[in-house]
């Protein structure tokens, strides 16, 4: 074996040995800072206080946030566009109590940063005066139309995938109710696991148990979970929940009777669909399908036509 060979090997082995030596004196330590700073991001969610030293951030972005923060008022929730617009914010995922200030706040950035642009591209492109404030106003209005389109949608998105994942939580929550878990428990493991799987219902469950786990009851922290979801199928689970609480019947048969009830429901929902689609796909068929098909076949027999009658 040559010398080159032998130098290679033993500097693949000393690195080897070096990576399995950091591995070992530093991975466990990463992994136990970064749990602590996932636990420390809960805490501050949890108290409305997310902001880690904004104010010595050099960032110019947040700079300008902390300046149009204090200039723009937080909106008044008392009336009914302000509950509703906590409303959608929290069926949207955004549950800080600063999240309609927030949300007003980059409403207003971003109306002033598209009519700025829109007044710049008018004043570059045209020489007319009255274009440049047309655009600008153009801007505006789609700098305060978007944040409330990508909100609702985010909410309808999100109430969507908790429809679909709750026929799967029940199930777990029957398994561990069967295994001899208490319902509090179940709710706080299934509840942890999907929120590690990034599902969305795995954030609500652990709200759920964190209100349990301060001191409220189940049936409204259920209740709380369906008024924050605003997901159908979760009413009825809170009732029944709620039912055999008072009641004092057994959970784990209830709730796999939600559970087929739940999955009914979804089976009945995608036939309806199913049902729907032949309708649906009417409109683009005979708006943009056959006008194509009707130019292919009757086409080249019109040509042959009006060769021929100009011939004759």
């Amino acid at each position: 074996m040559s010398a080159l060979l032998v130098s290679i090997a033993f500097f693949c082995l000393v690195g080897a040995a070096a990576l399995a030596l950091y591995v070992g004196i530093f991975a466990s330590h990463r992994a136990l800072d970064d749990r602590f700073a996932a636990l420390a991001v809960k805490v501050r969610v949890t108290q409305g206080t997310l902001e880690d030293d904004v104010d010595n951030d050099p960032n110019l972005l947040r700079a300008i946030f902390r300046w149009a923060s204090k200039k723009v008022p937080a909106p008044n929730l008392d009336t009914p566009q302000g509950e509703k617009l906590q409303q959608t914010l929290i069926q949207a995922g955004y549950i800080r109590s600063a999240a309609p200030h927030f949300y007003q706040v980059v409403r207003f950035l971003l109306a002033a940063g598209c009519g700025a642009l829109g007044l710049l591209i008018g004043l570059i492109f045209h020489d007319s005066v009255a274009q440049p404030f047309m655009l600008a106003l153009g801007g505006v209005a789609v700098g305060i139309f978007v944040p409330s389109y990508y909100i609702g949608r985010r909410a309808r998105i999100r109430q969507s995938n908790i429809g679909r994942q709750l026929s799967d939580v029940l199930d777990l929550l029957v398994v561990c109710v069967e295994a001899g878990l208490g319902l509090f428990e179940a709710i706080r493991i299934v509840g942890t696991e999907c929120e590690r799987h990034g599902q969305d219902i795995g954030t609500e469950l652990s709200l759920v148990a964190g209100e349990i786990s301060a001191g409220a009851s189940l049936g409204s922290a259920v209740r709380g979970l369906a008024e924050r979801t605003a997901v159908e199928d979760i009413k009825p689970l809170a009732a029944t929940l709620i039912q055999s609480e008072q009641l004092g019947a057994q959970i784990g048969p209830a709730l796999r009777a939600s559970s087929d009830a739940l999955r009914t429901r979804r089976r009945l929902r995608a036939e309806e669909q199913a049902q729907k689609a032949s309708v649906k796909i009417l409109f683009p068929l005979v708006l943009f399908i056959l006008p194509a098909m009707i130019a292919v076949i009757v086409g080249p027999a019109l040509i042959q036509v009006i060769r021929t009658i100009s011939g004759g």
